[in-house]
């Protein structure tokens, strides 16, 4: 009786180990996640839209995302993969040599709102009437741009004040996870940069300058503009890399690379540009500015939440 049992526990101590190595191999998001918020895709737009001010805000939902990517890394092989989650030296491992990584699952834990394109130049003069247009985007329902990250702070505390609303820049998380629209891939769309056209203002189509929002594709969730245009600015301050990011969502504010001693740290932009070239606009890709740089291929779009219950 007692051989059996323990040849029991012994298949199905196999069995999970087996069962683990799969589910590395695969890359699947940590079984916590799945038990609450399911497979993923999981989380997206609720349905719930709301225009302020002449913006239109689409509400995202909870659930998780994998955040990041191996781009420009050494990627390794799969059974380097799966020793390096197990601390075992086989395989060719893969080396977090960039700024993307690592790559990880990032849980939605609160509903947030979203501007479904970039701010134009319009919706910004009802805020400072004297915003000198930039020579590349000046059309009216053209994205705003030339404003710094200071600017668009101020931007969103006086949305904030006339709202009643908790508007505020997209956190890194909140940005990249709107951008992909559930996908994993490169794009929102997948991996082929031919596709691009479809979806995004860049080098190859732009003219030299930037376009009126919504002019190009939507992604699955409905938002446009997160690839090309102008690039966003988002909340963050610029880290090197993931490591000690937040498990979840929110802005990592805390600490962050300075240009200079004693100066105030440099702040994330995401999406790329009319002026760049299409690796730029991935999903994953991360720029950095001083708070009060502004340039002609820098814009924004405002967030707002968590949403009220």
């Amino acid at each position: 009786m007692v051989l059996r049992v323990l040849a029991v526990l012994f298949a199905v101590a196999v069995l999970l180990g087996i069962g683990a190595v799969v589910w590395i191999a695969l890359d699947l998001p940590p079984p916590g996640l799945v038990l609450q918020h399911g497979f993923p895709p999981a989380g997206g737009p609720t349905g719930r839209v709301k225009e302020i001010e002449g913006i239109r805000f689409v509400e995202i939902g909870t659930g998780y995302f994998r955040m990041g990517s191996w781009f420009a890394c050494t990627k390794g092989d799969s059974l380097g993969r799966i020793c390096k989650a197990f601390h075992l030296p086989w395989g060719k491992q893969p080396k977090e040599d960039g700024d993307e990584v690592p790559v990880r699952w990032v849980e939605i834990r609160q509903p947030y709102w979203i501007a479904d394109c970039e701010l134009t130049n319009l919706q910004y003069e009802r805020f400072d009437p004297q915003h000198e247009r930039s020579e590349f985007s000046k059309g009216n329902d053209d994205p705003v741009a030339e404003v710094s990250w200071d600017n668009a702070q101020a931007y969103c505390k006086w949305l904030a004040a006339r709202s009643g609303l908790s508007v505020r820049l997209p956190s890194e998380a909140e940005w990249e996870n709107a951008c992909r629209g559930g996908s994993r891939d490169e794009y929102c769309f997948g991996d082929d940069e031919k596709r691009l056209g479809h979806y995004a203002w860049f080098d190859e189509n732009s003219d030299g300058r930037a376009h009126a929002v919504r002019t190009k594709r939507a992604n699955a969730w409905g938002l446009y503009d997160l690839h090309g245009n102008v690039w966003e600015w988002c909340e963050d301050t610029y880290h090197k890399d993931y490591k000690g990011a937040p498990e979840d969502a929110r802005a990592w504010t805390e600490g962050g690379e300075v240009w200079e001693p004693g100066a105030s740290p440099i702040r994330v932009y995401r999406g790329g540009c009319w002026l760049g070239q299409a690796v730029f606009c991935r999903s994953a890709n991360r720029i950095w500015r001083l708070p009060g740089d502004r340039w002609g291929d820098l814009g924004f779009r405002p967030a707002w939440g968590p949403s009220d219950p």
